[in-house]
């Protein structure tokens, strides 16, 4: 598509203040943005949805700092959403050209909406073998479970639990360390719903695994001198799941705003605790992308709605409740 031929404007999702989902307005006559130097524009096909673009628009973390200092100290709006894949309509990048289908994870943001432009680097082309659909959920959870798991640092034989196991980055997750448990004899619990685990027979060999731990009975955690806790909620239910470890046990944790906590009522123990944020690049993308295509990773995807219901797609998505990723249609 030449530039002759694009459009100026398009619709996208603006928020002019943190709040509520109702902050989010689906709006027509928004600019289409500036290509820079190795960028590339997508016509969005597809952006997924994830806990990092709620709390943004809550005002909460590094995406509401960028946001502040970025758009609302310039009295502008911002358009959220980290996750793309879609269709080049414009290269200024030597490695992507018109009509290649694409994704990406962008801390960048502006992907609710029906272009973006998006740096090269951090874009991989999507496989034949894999959707659009698919390729718009997978970005940030699929990039995140892939380099948490080699965050862990596991061991041969370490007995790992990790809890949140059917959520969007906990569906992947657990399928690459189930790969360990082949490879390297690792053992893994987890920490779930009664729910959630009849779900995960759609993902996982459980018998493969060493146990599981039902969270919603009112009871103490066992104590199973794990070697390391992947925690992928934090809080108190991170705080809870300290019991499973040994002393001087390792924690991982996403997001890492519960380090502090975990430390410190992880103290008694001298666990160590160490938070992680993704890391967004073209390598890894292409690579869960792959998996994906070769039916190595199994990828969940409870609902799409259409980019114009934002709205009740965020709703959703704060229940906590979800079996893998929630997607918005774009075009």
């Amino acid at each position: 598509m030449s530039d002759k031929h694009l459009p100026t404007t398009q619709h996208a999702v603006q928020i002019g203040e943190f709040g509520e989902p109702e902050v989010m307005t689906y709006q027509d006559g928004v600019a289409i943005p500036e290509l820079k130097d190795n960028q590339v524009l997508i016509q969005v096909a597809y952006a997924g949805i994830n806990p990092v673009d709620y709390k943004t628009r809550q005002g909460k973390g590094w995406g509401a700092d960028a946001i502040q200092k970025n758009n609302f100290d310039k009295d502008e709006p911002a358009i959220l959403g980290f996750d793309v894949a879609g269709t080049v309509v414009k290269s200024n990048s030597d490695k992507f050209t018109i009509g290649d289908d694409v994704a990406a994870l962008s801390f960048d943001g502006s992907c609710y909406a029906e272009y973006v432009a998006v740096d090269a680097d951090l874009l991989a082309k999507v496989p034949q073998a894999v959707t659009l659909e698919q390729a718009g959920a997978l970005p940030c959870i699929g990039q995140t479970a892939l380099q948490f798991v080699e965050f862990a640092d596991i061991k041969d034989g370490e007995h790992v639990v990790i809890n949140a196991p059917a959520g969007g980055v906990g569906h992947l997750a657990i399928q690459f360390l189930l790969k360990k448990v082949a490879s390297d004899n690792v053992k893994v619990t987890l920490i779930c719903s009664p729910e959630k685990y009849a779900k995960l027979d759609k993902l996982i060999d459980k018998s493969k695994l060493k146990g599981w731990i039902d969270y919603t009975k009112d009871q103490d955690f066992p104590d199973l001198q794990a070697d390391v806790l992947m925690d992928l909620v934090g809080d108190d239910a991170g705080v809870r799941a300290l019991s499973t470890l040994k002393s001087v046990g390792r924690v991982k944790v996403l997001p890492t705003i519960w380090v502090d906590k975990l430390k410190a009522a992880g103290s008694n123990k001298s666990l160590s605790v160490d938070g992680y944020a993704v890391k967004p690049n073209g390598e890894d993308m292409a690579k869960v992308l792959q998996d994906v295509a070769d039916g190595t990773l199994i990828l969940q995807i409870q609902q799409t709605y259409p980019l114009s219901e934002v709205v009740t797609a965020h709703r959703e998505l704060e229940k906590g409740d979800t079996f893998g990723k929630i997607v918005l249609k774009a075009s």
